[in-house]
C-alpha cells in the first residue's frame, strides 16, 4: 500500500501548519503508522527558511514534539501536485489555495472540517486562529483545537485504506 502525503498549510508555515505537521508525524509514527504517511507543511506567504516560532517551538516541546529542525516552505504546484491531501488552517487558505491552483480542489480541505468526514460531527470552530506575535498560551489553545481533529483524520485516512 503506497504511502498518503498530508501537506498543511498556513501563512507563513511557522506557527500552525508545523504544529499540525510536526503533532500528525509523532502520532502516526508511535502507533507504528509513519511508512504509511508522507506528512509537509507550507505557507501561502511563507519565506523560505525561516524558523518556527520560539513560541511554536515551546508549545511543541510541552507535547514532546521537537520543532527546531523545522524550516519554513512557500506552497508551491509541485509541493500541491504531490499531496494527496491538502489541510489548510482557514477558510482564507482554503480559497486562496482553490483559487491558486484550480483543478487541485478536490484535495484541499478545511482541517478543522476534514474529520467530520469520519465522524459526522463538526467542529466547535472552523478556522484555526493565527497565534503569531501572542502568547506560548495562545500557541497551546491551538494545539489543543488540533490534538482531537488530527487523530480523527489519521484514522479515518487508515480506515479509508483498508475499504
Amino acid at each position: 500500500m503506497s504511502s498518503r502525503n498530508i501537506l498543511f498549510v498556513c501563512t507563513g508555515n511557522i506557527c500552525r501548519s508545523p504544529l499540525a505537521e510536526y503533532f500528525f508525524r509523532d502520532y502516526v509514527e508511535k502507533r507504528g503508522q509513519g511508512g504509511r504517511f508522507q506528512i509537509g507543511s507550507a505557507g501561502t506567504y511563507a519565506l523560505d527558511g525561516n524558523r518556527a516560532t520560539y513560541e511554536a517551538i515551546e508549545a511543541g516541546r510541552s507535547r514532546g514534539l521537537d520543532l527546531t529542525p523545522h524550516r519554513a516552505r512557500e506552497v508551491n504546484g509541485g509541493l500541491m501536485s504531490s499531496a494527496d491531501l491538502v489541510l489548510a488552517m482557514t477558510r482564507s487558505h482554503h480559497d486562496w489555495l482553490s483559487t491558486r491552483y484550480p483543478g487541485l480542489e478536490n484535495k484541499i480541505y478545511l482541517t478543522m472540517l476534514f474529520p467530520r468526514r469520519y465522524d459526522g460531527r463538526g467542529p466547535g470552530r472552523i478556522d484555526v486562529p493565527d497565534p503569531i506575535g501572542e502568547s506560548v498560551e495562545h500557541y497551546l489553545q491551538v494545539l489543543a483545537m488540533l490534538e482531537p481533529a488530527l487523530p480523527k483524520i489519521c484514522q479515518g485516512i487508515l480506515e479509508e485504506d483498508h475499504s
